[in-house]
């Protein structure tokens, strides 16, 4: 299913506070983070667009070229630095109604989950996953009517990501939908850390694939960049 009336948008403008190293570059699955979430979903999205610190914006332009039009590079707007001014910034330049937001640091989406998510989203301004009190905001669908009250919220100081939710629809994923696509729930896991990393890789091994070396000499360098 190839969803024409949306897009998708990844987050990669976020600071490294804990990894000596950018996350969009850490590598899974033998290829670097940023191409391999971008290729995950441009099996779904005619248009992906990708946000991005204005001074990474020349840097990740070259090493996306390679896909063509389909991605777009836009740098974040004014603002204070967190994900919901990504989601303003994505959402400013998208051409789609709703739009597919999530990180940069999520090895694993579930192209079968984003799909059900997006055939859910219709009246509603967001369709965000729930598990357990938990909510997901870089794993949810955002109509571009959010637009207006992100940017109040943003000019009133404001960064957490469900701080406009009270002025608009939202819908709710829970736990029992999300596990017929997504079982074991990795859909969501990010990498903040060494650690976070490692498991990644061990994840990606499990999961039958085989090109994992390049990665352990990768942590193996970030590890001694960090003593």
């Amino acid at each position: 299913m190839r969803m024409t009336d949306f897009a998708a948008i990844i987050l990669a403008g976020g600071e490294n506070l804990r990894l000596p190293h950018l996350k969009s570059e850490l590598l899974v699955g033998g290829e670097i983070l940023i191409r391999r979430i971008t290729l995950s979903l441009l099996s779904l999205f005619k248009d992906i667009l990708i946000v991005v610190d204005e001074d990474k914006l020349d840097y990740l332009e070259k090493l996306m070229y390679s896909f063509g039009r389909s991605v777009k590079l836009v740098s974040d707007v004014v603002g204070p630095k967190c994900p919901l001014r990504g989601l303003y910034s994505g959402l400013l330049y998208s051409p789609a109604k709703f739009n597919f937001l999530v990180g940069c640091d999520m090895p694993f989406l579930q192209r079968e989950l984003i799909s059900y998510m997006a055939r859910r989203i219709s009246r509603t301004d967001i369709l965000i996953p729930r598990t357990g009190k938990f909510l997901e905001p870089l794993h949810a669908f955002y109509s571009s009517r959010c637009l207006h009250n992100i940017e109040k919220v943003l000019t009133e100081g404001e960064k957490k990501m469900v701080s406009f939710f009270p002025y608009v629809e939202v819908e709710y994923l829970e736990r029992e939908e999300i596990a017929i696509f997504d079982p074991q729930g990795i859909s969501f896991f990010n990498i903040n850390t060494i650690d976070d990393w490692k498991k990644a890789i061990e994840i990606e091994k499990k999961r039958g694939k085989q090109q994992y070396g390049r990665e352990y000499s990768q942590v193996a360098n970030i590890t001694e960049l960090q003593r």
